[in-house]
C-alpha cells in the first residue's frame, strides 16, 4: 500500500506550466515513428525520447490509478494507439467535426469495439492530458467493475485526471482541484438526489450546459468523498455494492455515508465554497515501475498516411480518410496497415464486398498483428448478422481462425475471446469452446456485464435454462447500464418463449409415442382377425424384407392410417389416424415430404384427397411447437410418408 499525505492547493488555481516544447522544422518533412509500450502504441513524429515520455506517462498513469483501484490493474480488452501532434494546427485535421468545423480540444479519446485512439497535442500537454486520463479511468473502471453510478464514474474520472507523477516516479499527486468545476459550483448547484439519480439516458446527462454542472458536481462530491470523508474509499464501495444490488439511491448514498442526500448537501455547498483544496500525495515503497517501450520503428510515408486515415474515419471524416488511405495502398501495396485501412474505408462506405480481399491481403502480410487478425474477425462476425455475406459456414469458419490467432498473439484480450466465444456459440458443436471462451473474457474483465450476457445466451444453448434465467434475472436488476438492463429483460421473455417451446415439444413426443403404443397394440389385436383375409398379402410382406427410414434428432414418427391428403394453397397436410386421434404434419410442397411405398400396389399414387380406402402408413415429422390452422392441430413439418402393406405389424419406435 502507498503512504497518502495531504497536499494544499489554494483558491488561485495558478495555471499549470507545461514543458516547453521545441518544433523544428515542417511536419511534412518529419517522419513518423512508432514505439510499442507495454499498454500503448504511440506514433509520432517527434524525437524518440519525447515518443517514449508519453508512454511512460500513460503507463505510469494505468500503474498508478490499477493500484488504487481494485481489478484496474487488468489489460485492456484492445489495443490503445496515441496519436502525438506538435501543435494545435498539426492536430486540426484529425478532429472531430461540430457543425462542419473542427472541434476547439487539444485532444481527444476515440473508443469502439475495435481499438482506443487517443489523439493529443504536445502544446499545453498538462491540460490536454486531463483529456487522456479522463477517458482512460473510465476504461480502467468498466473493466473493473460490474456497476457504478453514472456520477460516480464521471466523478471518478474527472478526480483522477489530475494526476500528476513526481520525484521520478516515487509520488503521486491525486485528487488536484479543477478550478472551472468549483467557479462554476459557485454560482449553480444541483440538488443531490437528483445528481445521484442520473442515468445516460436522463437530460441532465445529455444537455450540454446542464451537462457542465453535472460533471462539476459529479467531481466535487467525489472529491470530497475521497479525501474529506472517514473511511471515503471504503463507503463508496459499500454505495457501489448496494445500487449494484438494484437499492433505491437516495437509500443506497444513505446507508454508505451515514446521512441523507438532502442533509450532504449543506455539507458539499459548504465544500465548494471555501478558500483551498486538499489532494492526495501517494508515497510509494518503490518507484512506479513500467516496462521500458520497446525498440522504435521509423514508419514509412504511406504507411503513416494509412494510419492518419484509420484516425480521420473514425472520427467520420471519411472523405479525408479515404484519400489518404487509398494513396497509401497504391504507394504500398506490400505493407499490411494500408490493406486493414482500406477494408475498414470500404466498411464505412457501405462497400463491403470491396472490403474482404483487403482483409486477407492485411491478415496474410501481417499473421502476428493482432489489431489486424482481431478486426479482420470482428468485421466477419458484424457482417455475418447483418446481412448473411460472406457465405455463411466459410465466413464463420474464417471469423474463427483468424479471432483464434488473435488470442494466441494477445492472450490478455477479453474481446477477443469474447467474440471467439460467439463464433463458437453459433457454430455447430463447439459449445464447449465457447463456454471456454467466455469464462476467459470474464476473468480478464469482470466488470463487462455484456460477457455474463453472452453467458446466458450459451446456457441456454447448453439447455441450462435455470442458470441462465438467474443470471438474467440479476442483469436485469441492474441501475446502471439501461443497455443491459434491456438485453436481459428482452432474453428472460425469450428464455420464457423457450420454456413453453420445450415443454410443448415434450408433451408432443409423449403423445407420440403414446399414440404409436396404441397403434401397435391395436395392430396385434387386429392381428388375429385379419390373418386370414389378408393371409396371402402377409406372406408376401413377410417374404419381402422392409428397411424404414432411420429417425433421425428432433423427428417423430408414428403408425397409423393415411385418411386425407389436404392440398390447401401452396401448403400439403397429411392427416394420419391413430386410434381415435388425428396427427396432422404439414409441408410447403409435396416434393418437400420423401415418398416411400413397401406396398404391393404396382400402380402406386399419391395425389390430393381422400384416401379410400386409408393407406397404412408410418408418417415421420419434424418435431416443433404444436400449432392451429383450420381447426386443426399441426404437429410439425411432414418429412416421410411411408406406405406399408396392410396386415403389416409395426415396429416398437
Amino acid at each position: 500500500m502507498p503512504h497518502r499525505r495531504v497536499a494544499r492547493h489554494t483558491a488561485a488555481f495558478a495555471a499549470i506550466a507545461a514543458a516547453a516544447i521545441v518544433v523544428t522544422g515542417r511536419a511534412a518533412d518529419r517522419p513518423w515513428t512508432l514505439i510499442r509500450g507495454e499498454h500503448a502504441a504511440i506514433i509520432g513524429q517527434q524525437s524518440s525520447k519525447t515518443l517514449r515520455e508519453v508512454a511512460l506517462r500513460i503507463d505510469q498513469f494505468r500503474a498508478v490509478v490499477g493500484g488504487l483501484i481494485p481489478n484496474a490493474q487488468r489489460p485492456l480488452p484492445v489495443p490503445t494507439v496515441v496519436y502525438v501532434f506538435e501543435t494545435a494546427r498539426e492536430l486540426r485535421p484529425f478532429l472531430p467535426l461540430a457543425n462542419g468545423k473542427p472541434a476547439s480540444l487539444g485532444g481527444f479519446f476515440h473508443h469502439d469495439g475495435e481499438v482506443n485512439y487517443i489523439a493529443l497535442q504536445l502544446e499545453g500537454f498538462e491540460e490536454n492530458a486531463r483529456i487522456v486520463f479522463h477517458e482512460y479511468t473510465h476504461l480502467l473502471l468498466r473493466n473493473a467493475t460490474p456497476s457504478i453510478p453514472v456520477w460516480l464514474n464521471e466523478g471518478l474520472a474527472e478526480y483522477y485526471s489530475t494526476y500528476a507523477l513526481a520525484d521520478d516516479g516515487r509520488r503521486a499527486d491525486i485528487g488536484r482541484p479543477i478550478p472551472r468545476h468549483v467557479a462554476l459550483l459557485r454560482e449553480r448547484f444541483i440538488p443531490i438526489t437528483q445528481l445521484i439519480g442520473v442515468e445516460r439516458s436522463s437530460e441532465l446527462y445529455n444537455e450540454s450546459d446542464r451537462r457542465s454542472i453535472f460533471y462539476a458536481e459529479s467531481w466535487a462530491l467525489t472529491h470530497y468523498l475521497m479525501i474529506e470523508a472517514p473511511k471515503g474509499p471504503a463507503s463508496i464501495n459499500a454505495y457501489v455494492t448496494a445500487t449494484a444490488r438494484g437499492e433505491n439511491p437516495d437509500q443506497a448514498f444513505t446507508e454508505a455515508f451515514g446521512v441523507a442526500p438532502a442533509a450532504f448537501e449543506k455539507v458539499l455547498r459548504s465544500y465548494v465554497l471555501q478558500s483551498s483544496f486538499r489532494s492526495l500525495m501517494y508515497t510509494f515503497a518503490e518507484r512506479v515501475q513500467v516496462a521500458s517501450p520497446g525498440k522504435e520503428e521509423i514508419v514509412a510515408t504511406p504507411e503513416s498516411e494509412a494510419w492518419l486515415g484509420d484516425l480521420q474515419r473514425r472520427v467520420r471524416r471519411v472523405d479525408e480518410a479515404a484519400v489518404r488511405i487509398e494513396a497509401s495502398v497504391k504507394a504500398a501495396p506490400a505493407a499490411a496497415m494500408p490493406h486493414l485501412a482500406l477494408a475498414l474505408l470500404r466498411i464505412s462506405q457501405e462497400r463491403r464486398d470491396e472490403a474482404w480481399p483487403s482483409f486477407d491481403r492485411a491478415a496474410m502480410l501481417a499473421p502476428d498483428d493482432f489489431l489486424v487478425q482481431y478486426t479482420f474477425g470482428v468485421n466477419l462476425l458484424r457482417e455475418r448478422d447483418a446481412t448473411g455475406s460472406p457465405a455463411e459456414t466459410a465466413g464463420l469458419d474464417r471469423a474463427r481462425a483468424v479471432l483464434t490467432r488473435a488470442a494466441e498473439i494477445n492472450a490478455n484480450s477479453s474481446e477477443a475471446f469474447a467474440w471467439l466465444a460467439y463464433a463458437d456459440m453459433i457454430s455447430n458443436g463447439r459449445l464447449p469452446e465457447a463456454r471456454a471462451a467466455i469464462a476467459r473474457a470474464i476473468a480478464l474483465a469482470p466488470g463487462r456485464l455484456d460477457y455474463r450476457l453472452r453467458s446466458a445466451d450459451i446456457s441456454v444453448l447448453e439447455d441450462k435454462l435455470d442458470e441462465a434465467g438467474a443470471l438474467l434475472t440479476q442483469l436485469a436488476g441492474v441501475t446502471t447500464d439501461a443497455a443491459i438492463v434491456e438485453g436481459a429483460k428482452m432474453r428472460l421473455e425469450r428464455l420464457e418463449e423457450h420454456k413453453s417451446r420445450v415443454e410443448a415439444m415434450a408433451a408432443a413426443v409423449k403423445q407420440a409415442a403414446a399414440d404409436a403404443a396404441a397403434a401397435l397394440a391395436e395392430a396385434n389385436a387386429r392381428r388375429g382377425t385379419e390373418a386370414l383375409e389378408n393371409r396371402d398379402e402377409r406372406r408376401e410382406t413377410e417374404d419381402r424384407e422392409i428397411n424404414l427410414r432411420t429417425v433421425r434428432r428432433n423427428e417423430q414418427r408414428a403408425y397409423g392410417e393415411l385418411t386425407q391428403v389436404e392440398c390447401a394453397g401452396a401448403h400439403v397436410r397429411f392427416h394420419l389416424q391413430v386410434g381415435s386421434r388425428d396427427i396432422v404434419a404439414g409441408a410447403a410442397r409435396m416434393e418437400m415430404v420423401e415418398l416411400t411405398n413397401f406396398g404391393a400396389a404396382k400402380d402406386f399414387t399419391v395425389g390430393c384427397g381422400k384416401r379410400e380406402p386409408p393407406d397404412a402408413v408410418y408418417l415421420t415429422w419434424r418435431l416443433a411447437t404444436p400449432r392451429t390452422e383450420n381447426g386443426f392441430t399441426i404437429v410439425g413439418d411432414a418429412i416421410a410418408v411411408e406406405f406399408v402393406p396392410r396386415g403389416y405389424t409395426p415396429r416398437e419406435n
